[in-house]
């Protein structure tokens, strides 16, 4: 109860909440582009957040060490191409329906 510490209860305070921290690791809202970990906490040195849905059914899974990315793996429910964004790179990949696709940095190197 972040934002309706108050009576009435408003689900809406919780629902805002987490759509804001969602928003802070991965970013869908552009046409055929995922951005990973576009704001990530300093604090949040190591972690990862796991199914979160994405526009167009697209499932990630990511994973940041030293409060760097490390790797996402995405599921589409369908063939897609997109531009995968993340450190101020850009991939554009090619995610075949139902294959789990494991992104990294070093694909690049």
């Amino acid at each position: 109860m972040v934002f309706d510490a108050h009576p009435p209860f408003q689900i809406d305070g919780n629902f805002g909440y987490t759509a804001g921290v969602t928003e802070m690791l991965l970013q869908s809202h552009e046409p055929q582009k995922l951005r990973l970990l576009p704001a990530l906490p300093a604090v949040w040195e190591k972690g990862h957040v796991k199914g979160i849905k994405a526009r167009g059914g697209i499932t990630v899974d990511i994973y940041w060490n030293d409060n760097a990315f490390e790797k996402a793996i995405l599921k589409s429910p369908h063939d897609i191409e997109l531009d995968l964004l993340v450190d101020g790179t850009s991939e554009q990949v090619k995610i075949k329906k139902g294959t789990p696709y494991v992104f990294t940095l070093s694909e690049k190197d």
